[in-house]
């Protein structure tokens, strides 16, 4: 009695063939599957670089006190556009995407905003520091706003525009004793 042993050279005849054959009818669904997941990744990444930067910056302009300059903080368009783009460096925003705009109170109308760009960095605007309630505080808003498109156009997504605004009460200044 004779054992057979298995032997990978024993194979039938033609099943390298048909893996070969089913590889190539998987690959092109398993490519289109990865750059897929790679470009829905990179359009939730820039949604949320740009969501990131107009809270970053309008913490920033509602802050009290000083820049490093010495402007305060909510008058220096060029320092809230700096923190904007800092916070989305990989999307390079440009001062055209920053929109700064000021509100008296709870009022929906502008009532200021800072220039694109800025020439000196500094914008005088005229704030009511001296707020007793949440309605006659006056805010910032600051908008950012970037375009995504594919890099690779092997699936249907198209060009998308985000677009984030935040918009919080600014603080005051408070002149703090040096101690």
């Amino acid at each position: 009695m004779t054992m057979k042993i298995y032997s990978p050279k024993q194979n039938k005849r033609g099943s390298r063939a048909q893996a070969l054959v089913e590889f190539s009818i998987a690959l092109p669904v398993l490519m289109v599957l990865l750059v897929g997941i790679m470009e829905a990744g990179r359009m939730v990444m820039m949604y949320a670089l740009v969501t990131n930067a107009s809270r970053d910056a309008v913490r920033y302009a509602s802050a009290a006190g000083k820049s490093d300059d010495g402007v305060t903080k909510y008058e220096y368009c060029a320092g809230i556009r700096k923190v904007a783009k800092d916070s989305a460096f990989i999307l390079n925003l440009q001062d055209s995407d920053i929109t700064i705009s000021y509100y008296h109170g709870m009022s929906s109308t502008a009532f200021a905003t800072c220039p694109v760009p800025s020439p000196s960095g500094a914008y005088s605007v005229d704030i009511n520091s001296s707020c007793k309630d949440n309605t006659s505080c006056d805010r910032v808003k600051v908008e950012v706003r970037a375009t995504y498109s594919p890099v690779i156009k092997l699936i249907p997504l198209g060009t998308r525009n985000f677009k984030s605004a935040t918009t919080r009460t600014i603080l005051g200044i408070y002149d703090l004793p040096n101690h």
